[in-house]
């Protein structure tokens, strides 16, 4: 019969949303973008994002600020 000893289980990490946390868009929400707006550009692959199983869709504040960095910026023409 084995025993459990308390000092060998790991000790619980707070659950905190780091730059790098996966969390839902509704999460994420600024007063310069809306739900809609990041949803809207997660599903047209400007945002990076990814839509759960549970079709919910969840991105992180690091991408919400590269995001947000970019949003203005013109892309160079091609001359082709």
């Amino acid at each position: 019969m084995s025993t459990t000893r308390f000092r060998d289980t790991p000790t619980p990490r707070p659950n905190v949303a780091g730059p790098a946390r996966m969390v839902p868009l509704a999460a994420l929400v600024a007063e310069e973008l809306s739900l809609a707006a990041l949803r809207q550009a997660a599903q047209r692959g400007r945002l990076n994002a990814a839509q759960g199983t549970d079709g919910v869709w969840r991105s992180s504040r690091k991408s919400v600020d590269a995001y947000k960095a970019a949003k203005h910026q013109r892309r160079p023409r091609s001359t082709a």
